[in-house]
């Protein structure tokens, strides 16, 4: 005989024990997927980082192609460099080399082609320009200058080879060529009281041509030779008036010195 009471007791523990079941499993379901992500992580990870390593050299650039390719290229470094100009001998060849050089290159000197009047006024104006030539050295230096970078027809003629071929003799009829002249033209200044102080002071700067070419009145002439005293001329002060006078009497304003020309008789008609 079955007792009512006995029989539901059995299936209230097997209905627990299904119930602790299931809440077992429910609670270890978390724990589990955990474990096996944890588990395929390291794998994950490895294989990631296989990937960037493999992407890497491809999207970086290669520094040796970059060099070989500009290794083909020529270097600017490879250019020789420039020779030194070398001045040739003679007494002013180390005032050249040590004040000339010191605002320009020395091939400056080398390409130019002038004459001693020229090469005085090139160097006072150096001077004016805040060269510190000495004045004892002036005159060796243009000296100098003038022997070994004269004009230009005159170096030419000199280094002309000895074979030069023999240019054909000129038809009877034909005129001569003209030899270029090379010969110093020389100023012979007017006569006057100041003529010998003009041709003393004025020309230990400059050609006498700045003078003759000049047209200046009185004024101008004196404030002319006051810049030229200011600069170094060693005009003599009680000279300066009559070397003033002189200057502008006969290098005065060019219209009143030019003579004006005279008219010629009109020609009437013989009626």
């Amino acid at each position: 005989m079955r007792i009512p009471g006995d029989h539901f007791s059995r299936y209230s523990v097997l209905l627990a024990g299904l119930v602790c079941a299931v809440g077992l499993g429910i609670l270890a379901a978390p724990f589990r997927s955990q474990a096996r992500s944890e588990a395929s992580q390291p794998a994950t990870l490895l294989g990631t980082l296989v990937h960037e390593v493999h992407a890497i050299p491809a999207a970086a650039p290669r520094p040796a192609a970059t060099q070989d390719a500009g290794q083909a290229a020529p270097s600017p470094a490879a250019t020789p460099a420039p020779k030194p100009v070398e001045l040739p001998e003679g007494d002013g060849k180390p005032i050249a080399t040590e004040f000339c050089q010191m605002c320009h290159k020395l091939t400056n000197l080398t390409k130019a082609h002038k004459n001693l009047d020229d090469w005085k006024d090139t160097i006072h104006t150096m001077i004016d320009r805040g060269a510190s030539i000495p004045d004892d050295k002036i005159d060796t230096l243009a000296q100098y200058l003038a022997a070994n970078f004269g004009p230009k027809d005159a170096a030419s003629a000199a280094n002309a080879p000895a074979a030069a071929p023999a240019t054909p003799a000129p038809s009877p009829g034909a005129a001569a060529p003209s030899a270029p002249s090379t010969a110093k033209v020389v100023v012979e200044l007017p006569d006057g009281d100041g003529k010998a102080i003009a041709t003393e002071n004025c020309q230990a700067c400059h050609k006498l041509t700045n003078l003759t070419k000049a047209h200046k009145n009185l004024d101008d002439w004196k404030e002319t030779v006051q810049t030229m005293i200011d600069r170094g001329a060693n005009v003599p002060a009680e000279q300066v008036d009559t070397l003033v006078q002189y200057l502008a009497k006969n290098f005065g304003p060019k219209d009143a010195s030019a003579p004006a020309p005279a008219t010629p008789p009109s020609s009437t008609p013989a009626n």
